[in-house]
């Protein structure tokens, strides 16, 4: 019986089918330096690739596709990473507008209130994912806290489309179509669902560590906004929402 197990051990190590192989492997691809986006002009254009920092963590936005999600088809785990290694395969995102014509025209720069697809590079995948989410329900939904889950879909549909908000709630009426600024702090609602894209300090262990789970939940402050004031002066209207996150 040992040596069936030390012949079976030596096959897997020759052909490099080791759990170690596997893991080494995916971790060396994730993080390969690419290209990132100099924005000349100060502004976000659609195509550009970019890194996105979350605040609340201090940590980029990060694949995993060794983690599937669970109950969808074909969708790999998001996680934000505090390590940040640059612009590596795991961490650098597309900015895409989801209409080659919309009410802002068809020029390529990003606007406020404009629907965007965020998806992963090309050298991450041969596939291309985009970071989408699937409403709440009791078998789809992020895998420790249980909200609303956010991963990366390989199925192109609406459950992948965004909207950029002013991270301000004073402004965020006023500031819909003006050009996105590189580096701007924004917030990205989820077209399907309205919740906005989100990490908390949510720990899950991985290949890559110790890192934050990502969801699709609008962690509002609980204080008062004033809006039926802001309405009636017609600041804002009631479909935009007016609490910070």
């Amino acid at each position: 019986m040992p040596i069936a197990r030390s012949n079976d051990y030596q096959m897997r190590r020759a052909g490099e089918t080791l759990p170690f192989n596997n893991t080494f492997g995916k971790v060396q691809h994730s993080y390969k330096v690419v290209p990132w986006t100099y924005s000349a002009d100060g502004l976000l254009h659609s195509g550009d690739s970019v890194l996105i920092r979350n605040k609340k963590v201090d940590g980029h936005l990060a694949a995993d596709l060794g983690v599937k999600q669970v109950n969808i088809e074909e969708s790999y785990r998001l996680n934000t990473s505090k390590t940040c290694q640059g612009p590596v395969t795991r961490n650098v995102f597309q900015i895409m507008r989801y209409e080659a014509a919309d009410i802002f025209g068809t020029d390529s720069v990003i606007r406020f209130g404009q629907k965007v697809k965020i998806q992963a590079n090309a050298h991450l995948y041969k596939k291309t994912l985009a970071v989408g989410s699937t409403p709440k329900s009791m078998n789809i939904v992020s895998s420790v806290s249980r909200l609303q889950e956010a991963s990366l879909h390989a199925c192109d549909s609406f459950n992948t489309v965004w909207v950029i908000d002013s991270f301000d709630p004073n402004d965020r009426y006023e500031r819909q179509g003006e050009p996105v600024r590189a580096g701007e702090p924004i917030l990205l609602r989820h077209c399907h669902t309205q919740q906005y894209l989100a990490s908390d300090c949510v720990v899950e262990k991985n290949d890559f560590g110790t890192e934050f789970e990502v969801s699709t939940n609008s962690f509002a402050c609980l204080n008062k906004t004033q809006n039926l004031y802001l309405e009636k002066n017609g600041n804002i209207t009631t479909d935009v929402p007016t609490r910070f996150q």
